[in-house]
């Protein structure tokens, strides 16, 4: 009897350690971890951090937990270098991540899709990656913001047109030139179509500042279009305004941030952007995210922090309907979903459309153009 007693005891031991075993394995399968790779120090962290601030406030809503499951956000500072970037990416496979984050620019996504494209299972969104280089491939890359072609610059360069600006200098930031180049390459197709010429010029934001001067003075363009960060886009748009530059200057969305204005200062009046974001929208949806990200963080939100935050928002509908390794499916099969100011629409490669209006800098504030 004593020894059938201890075979039953041995044997509840037994089943009481799987048990433990199974529940502890479960328990380490229900953590979802999402990586997020992009620039958050340096000059391009004005849009890294704020984006980064977005994808919090989102993840925070759900208490960190999506059907039962235990989200981990992992964020990494590509600090804009090739290899930190592999290193970062490469890592996240070695853990097991299937959704990432990033890039904050096109030339670091570009790095970062090299690898994810490999891996079927892999779902990779971006905030801010514009490039027109990545539209129309079936691959596992997916972006928030609408991509450089010619299309989406049709409102700008109608605008540009009506206002007689026929001569245009384009300026670009070479440190991102698959998308900066790639952002005046497309205006000058849609500038064209619609009845403009072809740019007088391309320069870069890193050539001596007073050669750039010479050079507009000499070609005397009617507008001059820089496509850069808000503090190379800053720092070019002072020196010509100090030099007695008077041309019109338009600037691409991505120099379109609080720090622009406060970098360039009295120097920002009249500026005119383009662009798919309205803070002084009355969306009742961007309303309340305005107030919880001011609350939260004591700061007005950017377009980067609102489309880190929609990019979130996708992610969690996502895996509320599916597994994180479906997350591609699953979004070309629902395809639309709810922005802070209008509808996110994917096609089938994984571009949106959305709606663009004009912006000018009117004192010290970006008000949209009627």
């Amino acid at each position: 009897m004593e020894k059938i007693m201890k075979k039953i005891y041995l044997s509840l031991f037994v089943i009481i350690l799987i048990g433990i075993y199974f529940f502890i394995s479960k328990e380490k399968e229900e953590v979802v971890k999402i990586g997020f790779v992009g620039a958050l120090t340096a000059k391009y962290s004005d849009l890294g951090n704020p984006m980064m601030n977005g994808i919090i406030l989102a993840f925070e809503e759900e208490n960190y937990k999506i059907n039962g499951k235990k989200i981990e956000l992992i964020f990494k500072d590509d600090k804009r270098d090739e290899e930190v970037n592999k290193k970062i990416v490469n890592d996240f496979i070695d853990q097991g991540i299937k959704i990432v984050i990033g890039n904050v620019t096109s030339n670091m996504s570009k790095i970062s899709m090299s690898i994810i494209n490999n891996y079927p299972d892999m779902f990779m969104i971006s905030a801010a990656s514009a490039s027109n280089e990545f539209s129309g491939i079936d691959d596992q890359f997916f972006r928030v913001h609408v991509a450089n072609n010619a299309q989406r610059f049709d409102t700008f360069t109608k605008y540009i047109i009506k206002n007689n600006h026929k001569k245009i200098y384009g300026i670009y930031d070479p440190g991102n030139i698959t998308y900066t180049k790639d952002y005046l390459e497309n205006f000058e197709k849609s500038f064209i179509s619609n009845g403009g010429e072809k740019f007088i010029q391309y320069s870069k934001t890193d050539e001596n500042l007073d050669d750039l001067v010479s050079e507009i003075n000499s070609l005397n363009p009617d507008l001059i279009l820089i496509c850069a960060n808000s503090v190379d886009a800053s720092r070019v748009v002072q020196y010509l305004k100090m030099k007695d530059i008077k041309t019109q200057i338009a600037s691409s969305e991505w120099a379109m941030t609080p720090a622009f204005i406060e970098n360039t200062g009295k120097y920002s009046e009249g500026i005119i952007f383009n662009i798919d974001y309205d803070e002084n929208s009355q969306n009742e949806d961007f309303l309340r995210f305005s107030k919880k990200f001011r609350e939260r963080y004591n700061l007005e939100p950017s377009l980067y922090a609102s489309k880190g935050y929609e990019l979130a928002r996708i992610i969690i509908e996502l895996l509320k309907v599916g597994e994180q390794t479906e997350l591609k499916k699953n979004l070309l099969k629902i395809k639309e979903f709810k922005g802070l100011q209008d509808t996110i629409i994917f096609d089938e490669y994984g571009d949106v459309v959305r709606e663009f209006n004009t912006f000018k800098v009117v004192n010290g504030k970006f008000e949209k153009v009627k």
